[in-house]
């Protein structure tokens, strides 16, 4: 694999990396299970399987197996119409999608709704 210096760190990146850098979106990238479209971190929505269900982890902190979803019920149907959920999530059975879809709907409506440690203080 060929490497190329990094102009500002001075260390070397490998391969699809320097081309991202060299376009200046270095950074977290992840991938919306619905859409499919890369984007940023913080434009997504970290998912994870807790007991049955899809909780939405708002701080991306929850432990357990992740996947991104962009918070719009337009991806929110996709994923759910291609069966993306169980599928990188990694679990057996089907997921109840009911609590993430009334945190996807605070989002739509204009705000971002409160983590579980927010309503605790």
């Amino acid at each position: 694999m060929p490497h190329v210096a990094a102009a500002s760190s001075g260390m070397r990146v490998r391969g699809g990396s320097a081309r991202l850098q060299s376009r200046g979106i270095m950074g977290a990238v992840r991938t919306c299970i619905g859409c499919r479209a890369s984007g940023s971190r913080s434009s997504l929505l970290r998912v994870i399987a807790s007991h049955g269900a899809v909780v939405a982890d708002q701080s991306a902190t929850l432990p357990g197996r992740g996947a991104w979803l962009h918070p719009t019920s337009t991806c929110f149907d996709s994923a759910v119409k291609r069966r993306a959920f169980t599928r990188a999530l990694k679990v057996d059975s089907a997921l109840d999608t009911g609590a993430l879809l009334s945190v996807l709907a605070e989002y739509e409506a204009g705000h971002q709704p409160m983590s579980p440690n927010e309503q605790a203080d």
